[in-house]
This record gives C-alpha cells, structure tokens and sequence, in this order.
C-alpha cells in the first residue's frame, strides 16, 4: 500500500491486549508461545496497545521490548505468577469495612462530606505498578526505537469518550484521521496506566495530572473502548496481534431456570458488553473491511471505497493482517473461576479466605454469573496457573490451524456464509456512515 506521498507505508506489527481483570494471565500466557515464535520469524513488534489490564500488561512489555523474547515471556510469567489478590485489591473484611458502608449510605442519602468513590480498595495496585514495571527502561525503549509506541487506553469523564494515553518517545506520532479516540501525547506512567484500569464502581476514579491539557478524573478504557484494535490500526498497524477471553462464534442462549435474574446475572451480561463483546464486534469490524472495502480485496468495491474516502480527505481502507487467540468454548474462563472457587473456597474451604467468601456469597446466583464475575476480581494461584496454561494452549491452537501465523481472509476465522458476509458488509458502510457523520 502508498501513503500520501506516495511512497509504500512501513510493515508495522501491534499487539492488542483488552481489558478483563486477573483474566490478563490469559494474555500472557498466550504471548509467551507467541512472542518467541514472532521473533523465530524474524519480526519485530513496533506497537503496543492496550486496555484496563491490557494497558498493565502492555506497559510490562513495553519495560521489556529489548530484551530477547524468551526472556519477556518468562518475565511477565513470573510476574502473573507471583500476583495475589492484595496485589492488586486491598482487604474487604477489616477495619475499613464499616467506613465503606458508611460512605455509600451517605452517598446514597446526600451526606455532605460522605462519598462512596468504589467498591474495592485498588490503593495497593497504585503502589504495585512501580515495582512491576521499569518505566526509565520503558522510555529509552521507545525513544531508542525498539518501539514505534505505547498506547494505553481510559475513558474520561469530562470528555465521556475514549483517550489513549499515546508515548512515542517524543517523535511526532503516525498521521490519524481518527475522531473516536482522542490521543494524547504523553510520557507513560503508573497513573496513566491506573486510569485505565479504574472498573467503575469497583475501583475509584483516577485523577491525570499529566499533561496539562489531559488533567481529569478517568474510569477504565473498557466502557467505551475496551479492545484497542482501532488506536493500533490508526498509529500504522499492517499486522495486529490481538488476543481475546471469548470465540467469535454465536454464543448460545443462557438459561435462567425460569426464576428472576439475581444481581450477579444482571452485572455478569453487563460486563460481557463492556468488556467482552466488543472485541468480537471489532474483529467482524477488522475481517468486513479486510473483505469488502480495502485495497487489494478481491471481492470489494475498491474503487467506489477509494473515491468515497478520499473525497473526505481520508487514507483508502488497507488490509490488515491478523493473529487472534482466544478460548475455544463460550464461557469457559468463567467456568473456570466458579470451579476453582468452589474446590478451594466452598464449604469449608471459606475459612480460607474470608475476603473471597463474602465475595463469593455477594455474587451468588447462578454459576455462570457468579464464574464470569469472579472471572475479573480472582487473583487466586491456581487460577492464575490455569489461565496462563489455558493462554499458551489457545495460542498453540492458533499456530496448528495457521502455520504462516497470519491470516486475512474472514471466511477461515469467521464463518462468514453468504448471508452472514451480507450482514458484515452493511455494518461497516453503517459505521463508516456513522463516523462520517460526526465531522
């Protein structure tokens, strides 16, 4: 493909993290088969882009882009290993508790003075994030050039849209005509990071005070943008490396018994269309474009998508190569979470823990609502060794039903049927439509 002044556009590969709590194991341990396997390639990752956990994740890597890509993986194993719940979240039961109540009734009941911020403590992972990542190393890796950019993604409250937090090292960064995500330059930190991994309700607001012009309270990237192929694609992407906690494929419909749905079904379907969902929605997005409009495919209207973009001052559509690992089955991190809970945690085994068996027993409903939940907040040991395990067998999938590691064509990963492609093809003149309405 030719930029603008007509020279070909450099190969840049990315890396996409999204946004699920303890589920980011999951991310890494499909990125340590991957990782070496790139580098095996001879190919170099130029972008990192990522959400909520995504964004702790992508920072992680980013400390480590200099290193060989063996040593990475065992690095950012070791970390997840190591992670514990009071890593990330401070303890429910204890002395703070009764404050916490009093705070959300004096919320709820317009208290002056009494405000409920979150419903966890993240004060420990704001202490964390700067023994987990070298970010002097992670500057010089991306002012050296070992990285073109890292992008960490956040919802601001005043703006009440997505921002990327976009370190380039201080170089100016690829041309973008996006108007979905507003990016800001800026020189990656903890706080950055913090802002997009703040779960509202579950975890306060963060406030930005770098830069000047982004200062602002911030929730996580995920409510509005939690699968960041898009900032990949805008900052020059040709390849993205994706990797997601659901299959693309038509999920089933849940029964709920006949009875009424209970809190924890309510918030476990309002989790999956934040945070789950839309990187399905993004990848058919990814593989309609790839089908029907950019350069080069065989079936397209390029020529009608080529005047259509450039008589609105936009670059023509370009094919985008991918890599996307996700679990095999609909629901199965979730099952895992609610099965480890129950052996180690049921009965008994509450005494363990205190903290899980009240989270346990505030979650209660059924299993599937309670495992995915639990899914985000579990930072038990054995379930982060399960994730990890279950990332690197995905990811070995992946590599067995694509040998070259890449692919393009949506009908192989998609299963688009005629009728189906029919679907696609009308949602991405819709969101084209819908985009173009917004200048």
């Amino acid at each position: 493909m030719l930029s603008r002044n007509g020279r070909p556009d450099p190969e840049r590969l990315a890396i996409v993290l999204p946004g699920g709590g303890a589920r980011g194991a999951y991310e890494v341990g499909a990125l340590s088969v991957l990782l070496p396997e790139l580098e095996a390639r001879g190919e170099k990752v130029d972008i990192i882009c990522g959400t909520s956990v995504g964004a702790i994740n992508a920072a992680h890597l980013a400390s480590m882009a200099h290193l060989p890509a063996a040593e990475q993986a065992q690095r950012a194993v070791e970390r997840w290993e190591g992670i514990r719940r009071t890593d990330v979240i401070a303890r429910i039961v204890g002395p703070r508790a009764p404050l916490g109540l009093a705070r959300l009734v004096g919320d709820i009941l317009g208290v002056p003075g009494l405000r409920f911020g979150s419903a966890l403590d993240a004060s420990p992972l704001r202490k964390n994030l700067d023994h987990w990542i070298d970010w002097r190393q992670l500057h010089e890796n991306v002012a050296g050039g070992v990285l073109d950019a890292v992008c960490t993604v956040a919802t601001s409250i005043a703006r009440g849209g997505p921002v990327g937090f976009l370190d380039t090292g201080g170089r100016p960064p690829p041309e973008s005509t996006s108007e979905d995500v507003h990016y800001v330059p800026v020189r990656l930190s903890a706080e950055h990071v913090r802002a997009s991994a703040a779960i509202p309700i579950v975890f306060p607001a963060v406030e930005v005070t770098s830069p000047r012009a982004a200062r602002g309270f911030y929730v996580d990237g995920g409510t509005r943008l939690n699968s960041p192929i898009k900032p990949a694609i805008d900052l020059g992407a040709t390849r993205a490396l994706v990797v997601g906690f659901e299959p693309l494929t038509v999920r089933g419909e849940r029964s709920t018994a006949g009875r009424p749905p209970r809190l924890s079904d309510v918030a476990a379907n309002v989790l999956d269309g934040l945070l789950l969902d839309s990187v399905a929605a993004d990848m058919h997005r990814l593989a309609a474009v790839n089908s029907f409009f950019a350069e080069g495919a065989s079936g397209g209207p390029v020529p009608s998508a080529r005047a259509y973009r450039a008589a609105r001052g936009r670059r023509p559509y370009r094919r985008i190569s991918y890599a996307l690992v996700t679990p095999e089955r609909h629901g199965e991190i979730g099952r895992m979470a609610e099965r480890i809970f129950a052996e180690r945690y049921g009965g008994l085994g509450a005494l363990r823990d205190l903290d899980y068996a009240v989270l346990g027993r505030l979650l209660a409903g059924r299993a599937m609502g309670r495992g995915e939940l639990l899914s985000f907040l579990f930072f038990d040991k054995r379930y982060i060794a399960e994730l990890l395990e279950l990332g690197r067998r995905d990811a070995k999938r992946w590599l067995d039903r694509h040998p070259a590691f890449w692919c393009a064509d949506s009908a192989h990963d998609f299963d688009l049927d005629p009728t189906r492609a029919s679907e696609e093809r009308e949602l991405a003149s819709i969101s084209e439509w819908r985009e173009l309405r917004r200048r």
